[in-house]
């Protein structure tokens, strides 16, 4: 099962900050023989932001990985492009 919301960790911008508003989103892209799947993680207040992607013409970017289509910072999974787990 996963968590409800994102990992909440301190603010990699401001010291001062014990946690951040952390959201995570979904995109999937197709052209061709192309296919990326991206995971981003974005704080709302403070505009912090890491992506991870998954790209098939860069198969070490797949090593390790249980799934494409489960949020590596959440575990959420079966979800739509483009949406945002923290909303459902």
């Amino acid at each position: 099962m996963r968590p409800a919301k994102p990992p909440q960790q301190a603010c990699p911008h401001d010291a001062s900050r014990t946690s951040c508003n952390l959201h995570c989103k979904y995109n999937h892209f197709e052209a061709d023989e192309l296919v990326i799947d991206s995971w981003e993680l974005k704080c709302l207040d403070c505009g912090y932001r890491k992506t991870i992607g998954y790209r098939t013409d860069e198969p070490e970017s797949m090593e390790d990985v249980e799934s494409v289509e489960t949020c590596p910072f959440c575990n959420a999974c079966g979800l739509t492009p483009g949406r945002n787990p923290c909303q459902a």
